[in-house]
């Protein structure tokens, strides 16, 4: 039986996920190596297994350092605006996670250095879908029930299920935050963790810390006070995927007999979007009086509390790389001249470092098509810095994928090439991310060539469909893992690309399923059909066309195929008879659209000169 083509991308799905992350040290031997078997691991000095590690060790790492997810077939680690920072070679991890790759060099507060490795997954039971639904405790508020069935799900004001509330109860929506809480599975168990949020989160009247805690039936959860408070209710389904769909389904049908106070959450967010924390401009959040405030972390806004002197020689740190770490007190004690000739020695690096402060500000005022150019600048002189190279891979997506997503949806795939070969042009001096151009490149051409046909459902044309099929299917196949992380990475980048994405792998589902099935049968055809050219047989040929016609209801071209077939047979009994004007007038004449048979024909003339009598000479 061949597999459809859902089945096969989903195999080759789980084969790319199954993965754990590796981490182990190089810093302090004495941490062990750390395996992450789960789609989140936290890391901080409260949490396992650095809570185990003598204190002087973790000191200086943050209660809520960082967090190491995965996502598709990615791995990721966030920072989450801890004290010291959190470095992947060396370059700082700031508002958005950034990718893990084998081999990297992980580090947190510049302490704790490990060594990143992936591993196969052991084989692991089949866990229970669970679905959360949260009910208001108060039923005067004109709160709807939620009903969340994909995780995580992410707490947020800025998102509809909370926002919808915003103009009956603005003061009460603005103490949640952007990104508030979040929810999400882990083996059979639902967890419940604050994202530091302003006003917390509560779970039976205490408030969370740096931990994520397992939710329980009947619990209650308050977000941000006494306003959005909630019952848990925990429904747990096991089996296979169906009878969880199934069960899914149901419940569906039943919430939408209720549907006007039912707020169901069938879509997962992502944890790219979850732990991706650029910093406002100014404090959105309200301060809710009647929610207990949590104490920051001594030191936690250290940054901002620094001197001119102080951010002077931070922002030179940064520039060349450094944490941005600066210790005022050292640099004091050297005094008198000794200040004066490091404050000019500091003066001229810190004007020498320019170039990296006006690309940073290039990106963070949104003029990334400068950014672009000037990281391709800068990169023609320094290839190998790794730095600018990663800020020109940021600018060079964000300054040309919102156009090229734009001219794909409008099906204008000339426009979406011209674009691609703007970016491959800036992307020249840039290993980083000229892999990622060219991910863009084959997402547009696997677009332009199923549009071009007609859709997904369009015939399979025989000499014609099968090798762009294969060129492209093959293109993926070559290291499926590799175009997720460039994909994932490109998303995380531009949001809107993630939708782009996600159709052209419902493209390729069936291109692959196209290519094991009717591909398949086209090469039996043409196999066929050079074997009755040598033997001078057509019966079997013949016979076979009527036959996968009927069982490949989507080939195409079989009736021209049979048409030639019978043009040929009927020049060739003239040229057995010897019959050359014969022959060569039904040549003049013959329009043969199946490549063999057109490169066969001249052959005939030959045999009629011949005689008839002589084997049939191949074509050249």
């Amino acid at each position: 039986m061949v597999p459809d083509a859902a089945s096969i991308a989903e195999s080759q799905t789980s084969l790319d996920r199954t993965f754990d992350i590796v981490l182990r040290p190089i810093s302090h031997a004495e941490l062990g190596e750390i395996r992450i078997d789960k789609d989140l691991f936290a890391v901080g000095r409260t949490q396992p297994p650095f809570a185990e590690a003598r204190p002087e060790v973790v000191v200086d790492v943050s209660r809520r350092h960082a967090r190491i997810f995965r996502e598709g077939a990615s791995a990721y680690v966030a920072d989450l605006g801890s004290k010291n920072g959190t470095a992947v070679n060396g370059i700082e991890v700031t508002q958005k996670p950034h990718v893990l790759n084998d081999g990297d060099e992980l580090s947190f507060a510049g302490a704790l250095a490990f060594r990143v490795s992936f591993a196969p997954r052991a084989a692991r039971a089949a866990v229970r879908a669970t679905v959360v639904t949260l009910t208001p405790e108060r039923a005067d508020l004109g709160l709807q029930q939620i009903v969340v069935t994909s995780f995580p799900f992410l707490v947020s004001k800025a998102d509809e299920t909370f926002s919808q509330y915003h103009d009956a109860y603005p003061h009460q929506v603005n103490y949640l935050s952007r990104r508030h809480a979040h929810i999400y599975a882990e083996d059979d168990a639902m967890y419940v963790e604050d994202l530091g949020s302003t006003n917390g989160t509560f779970l039976d009247g205490q408030r969370l810390d740096d931990h994520a805690v397992k939710l329980e039936d009947g619990q209650r959860i308050a977000f941000g006070g006494e306003h959005f408070v909630y019952r848990v209710g925990l429904d747990s389904t096991s089996g296979s995927d169906a009878t969880v769909t199934a069960t899914r389904e149901r419940r569906a049908q039943v919430l939408a007999e209720d549907a006007d106070r039912t707020t169901f959450i069938g879509s997962a967010h992502s944890f790219l979007d979850i732990f991706c924390t650029p910093p406002a401009p100014a404090q959105d959040d309200e301060i809710n009086p009647d929610a207990p405030q949590q104490a920051p972390e001594p030191g936690h806004d250290a940054r901002h509390r620094r001197g001119k002197i102080e951010v002077f020689l931070s922002e030179l740190s940064e520039a060349l790389g450094g944490s941005g770490k600066i210790n005022m007190s050292a640099f004091v004690r050297w005094g008198g001249g000794g200040l004066a000739v490091i404050v000019a020695l500091v003066a001229l690096t810190y004007f020498q470092g320019a170039p990296q402060r006006d690309m940073q500000a290039l990106l963070t005022s949104g003029q990334f098509e400068n950014a672009a150019r000037m990281a391709d600048q800068y990169l023609t002189r320094h290839p190998n810095d790794t730095t600018w190279r990663a800020m020109g891979t940021e600018a060079l997506i964000k300054a040309n994928v919102p156009d090229w997503v734009a001219a794909i949806n409008a099906r204008a795939f000339d426009r979406a090439r011209a674009i691609v070969e703007d970016m491959r042009t800036l992307a020249r001096h840039n290993p980083d991310a000229a892999p990622l151009v060219e991910n863009i490149d084959w997402i547009g051409a696997l677009q332009s060539f199923v549009q071009g046909r007609g859709g997904q459902q369009a015939p399979i044309r025989i000499y014609r469909d099968e090798a762009p099929i294969h060129a492209l299917t093959s293109r993926w196949s070559d290291d499926p893992g590799e175009h997720q992380r460039a994909f994932d990475r490109i998303s995380a980048y531009v949001p809107a690309f993630a939708a782009v994405y996600a159709d052209s792998l419902s493209h390729l589902r069936k291109l692959q399923s196209d290519d094991s099935v009717y591909v398949a049968a086209l090469d039996r055809i043409q196999q066929a059909i050079d074997s009755a050219l040598a033997s001078d047989r057509f019966d079997a040929l013949t016979a076979m066309l009527s036959d996968y016609a009927q069982r490949y209801p989507r080939l195409a071209g079989l009736d021209a195929v049979r048409a030639d077939v019978d043009q040929y047979q009927q020049i060739d009994s003239e040229a057995h008879a010897g019959h050359v004007q014969a022959v060569h007038d039904r040549l003049a004449a013959a329009h043969f659209s199946t490549p063999p048979f057109a490169a066969h024909a001249g052959a005939l003339e030959k045999l009629a000169l011949a005689g008839g009598h002589g084997e049939s000479v191949p074509a050249h």
